[in-house]
C-alpha cells in the first residue's frame, strides 16, 4: 500500500481530487490551507495510547485507530456558512469538502513514515478517514508504541468489541395488523396532508437490515451508495442479529404494504451500514459506519438504535455526532432500556454540548400503551451535561415490526430503539414538509410541538412529552415563517 492515504470507499485522495476539494472550499469562502487556529484546532499533547495492548504472538499485528491532531473547528466553519446563507444541500457539501481536505492533507504527511514502516514489517496496512481526522493502522506492537511517539499523533485506541449486544430493543411474539404507535403520534393528520417522506432519505447504523421484507423492499435506494457491510461484505442488505435493525427501520420507513400498518413516512428511502454485525459493539466497525454515512450515504436522518457499552458520560462517539450535525444529518438515538431508576442514561444518548452551540442529542424514551412511562425506559439526569434526558417520548412497547425471517415476518417490537424509529420517521415527514429545514429547527419542532406529559414543562420522565407529529408540524410553520425562510426551495 502506498502513494495516498486510502479514504473511506476510495483508493487514495490524488492530488487532483484535493485540488478539487479546495476550490469547493474557496467557493464557500473557506480557507483550504487554513492558519493555525483558523478551521483547524491543533492539539499539543503528547501522543497517548489509550489503552494497554492486548497480548499478539511473535510478529502479530492488531487494529488501531489513530488520531491526528488536526481537526476541523466546526462551530467556525458554521458561523462561515450562516453569514453566506447556503442552502442545506450547499452546507451539507462544504462541511463534507472541509473535514475531507484537512484530513487528507495532515493524513499524506504521514504517509512516508508508514510506508518506511511497512517496509520494515511494523505496519502491514492504513485507510483514513474523513469524518475525523484519523487512520485505521494494522500494526505490530513496536510499530504502535513507534506512532504513538509521532508528534502529529495524538491518540491510540486499540480495536475493541463487545461480547454482547448493545442494541436497545427486542421484538418478539406474534403481532397484529396496525401499529398502535404510530396513531398514537398523530401520523395519520400528516399523512392527510399527503406527507409520507416522500425525497428524504433516513440511514440506520445497526445489525443491518433486510431489503427482502415487503416493507423495507419498496424504500430501499438502491446503488452502491446505500448500503455498506464493512465486515461481512455482503452486497446486498441483510440483518445479523434477531431482526434489530430491520424492526426499528420499519417503524420509520416501512411501506404499510399488504394490509400492515406500521411506518410514519412509508415512501421516505433508506439506506444501511452493518456497523453492529450480531448486534456488538465494535469501534472500528462503527468508525467505518460513521465515516460512510457522512461521506458517502449522505442521509437527512440517520436512526442509530443503540447504545456505548460504557455506564455514564462517553464523549468518544461525540466528533461523530458533531460532524453528523453540521452536515444537516440529524441523529436520532433511543435513551435505553434500563430503567425505571435514575441515572440509567448511556452515551450517545444522555450527550449535551453538541453542535451547534451546546445542544443535546435528540434521544427517545419509550411510552407504554396506558400513556405512562415504558416501565424500562432509562431515565436522567443525563450524565454527559444534558439538562433534558430522554428529550423526547414515544411508544415503545408491543409495536407492530417487520421481521426479516421472511418477506412477510412481523413480530411485536419492544424497546426505545422503536421509539426512535418512529421519531426517524416524524422527521423525514417534518423535511418532506420543508425541506430546507435545519437539523436545529428538527429539534425545536419536534419538542416544542410534543404533548405535555407529567408536570408541566420538560423533566426526567417523559422529556418535553410524547411525540406529536401535527405539533410538530405547525410548530415548524411557525419556526419557518419567524425565519423568514419558509418558502426556500430544496
Amino acid at each position: 500500500m502506498s502513494g495516498t492515504i486510502p479514504r473511506g470507499r476510495d483508493a487514495g485522495l490524488a492530488p487532483a481530487l484535493l485540488v478539487a476539494a479546495c476550490a469547493l472550499l474557496l467557493v464557500f469562502a473557506v480557507s483550504c490551507l487554513p492558519r493555525q487556529g483558523d478551521l483547524t484546532s491543533p492539539s499539543p499533547l503528547p501522543a497517548k495510547i489509550a489503552a494497554p495492548l492486548p497480548p499478539v504472538p511473535p510478529g502479530g499485528t492488531l487494529r488501531v485507530l489513530v488520531d491526528l491532531g488536526e481537526q476541523v473547528d466546526l462551530e467556525r466553519l458554521g458561523r462561515a456558512h450562516a453569514r453566506r446563507n447556503l442552502t442545506k444541500h450547499e452546507r451539507r457539501a462544504a462541511v463534507i469538502a472541509a473535514l475531507d481536505a484537512v484530513a487528507a492533507r495532515s493524513q499524506e504527511r504521514l504517509l512516508p513514515v508508514l510506508e518506511d514502516m511497512k517496509r520494515e514489517g511494523l505496519v502491514r496496512s492504513w485507510r483514513g478517514f474523513t469524518i475525523v481526522n484519523r487512520l485505521l493502522v494494522e500494526a505490530t506492537p513496536a510499530g504502535i508504541e513507534a506512532l504513538a511517539r509521532r508528534r502529529e499523533v495524538v491518540a491510540i485506541v486499540p480495536e475493541t468489541e463487545t461480547r454482547e449486544p448493545v442494541l436497545a430493543g427486542q421484538a418478539a411474539q406474534p403481532a397484529e395488523k396496525t401499529s398502535w404507535g404510530v396513531a398514537a403520534i398523530g401520523t395519520d393528520a400528516a399523512w392527510t396532508m399527503g406527507l409520507d417522506g416522500t425525497g428524504v432519505v433516513v440511514g440506520l447504523i445497526d445489525s443491518g437490515a433486510t431489503a427482502v421484507h415487503e416493507q423495507l423492499a419498496p424504500g430501499f435506494r438502491g446503488g452502491e451508495r446505500s448500503w455498506l457491510d464493512p465486515k461481512g461484505g455482503s452486497a446486498a442488505p441483510r440483518d445479523s442479529h434477531l431482526g434489530h435493525g430491520t424492526g426499528v427501520l420499519s417503524c420509520a420507513v416501512g411501506a404499510n404494504a399488504a394490509g400492515v400498518t406500521l411506518g410514519v413516512a412509508p415512501r421516505a428511502q433508506w439506506i444501511a451500514c452493518a456497523g453492529l454485525p450480531e448486534g456488538r459493539f465494535n469501534n472500528v466497525l462503527l468508525t467505518i459506519c460513521a465515516d460512510w454515512m457522512l461521506t458517502v450515504g449522505r442521509p437527512d436522518v440517520l436512526l442509530a438504535a443503540w447504545l456505548l457499552p460504557s455506564e455514564g458520560c462517553d464523549r468518544s462517539f461525540q466528533p461523530f455526532v458533531d460532524a453528523w450535525r453540521a452536515a444537516e444529518i440529524l441523529p436520532v438515538f433511543p435513551a435505553g432500556n434500563r430503567g425505571p431508576g435514575e441515572r440509567t442514561d448511556r452515551s450517545p444518548a444522555n450527550y449535551g454540548g453538541l453542535y451547534p452551540g451546546g445542544r443535546a442529542a435528540l434521544s427517545l424514551g419509550g411510552l407504554g400503551r396506558d400513556g405512562g412511562p415504558w416501565e424500562k425506559t432509562s431515565r436522567g439526569p443525563g450524565a454527559c451535561g444534558s439538562s433534558t434526558f430522554p428529550l423526547l417520548s414515544a411508544p415503545a412497547e408491543e409495536l407492530v415490526a417487520a421481521f426479516p425471517l421472511s418477506s412477510s415476518t412481523y413480530r411485536r417490537g419492544q424497546g426505545t430503539s422503536f421509539a426512535a424509529g418512529l421519531a426517524a420517521g416524524a422527521a423525514a415527514l417534518l423535511l418532506q414538509h420543508h425541506p430546507e429545514t435545519s437539523v436545529v429547527e428538527l429539534e425545536e419542532a419536534l419538542t416544542g410541538g410534543a404533548a405535555d406529559l407529567g408536570e408541566p414543562g420538560p423533566d426526567g420522565a417523559f422529556g418535553y412529552g410524547r411525540l406529536d407529529v401535527p405539533g410538530a408540524l405547525a410548530r415548524l410553520d411557525r419556526i419557518r415563517a419567524k425565519s423568514g425562510r419558509y418558502n426556500l426551495p430544496p
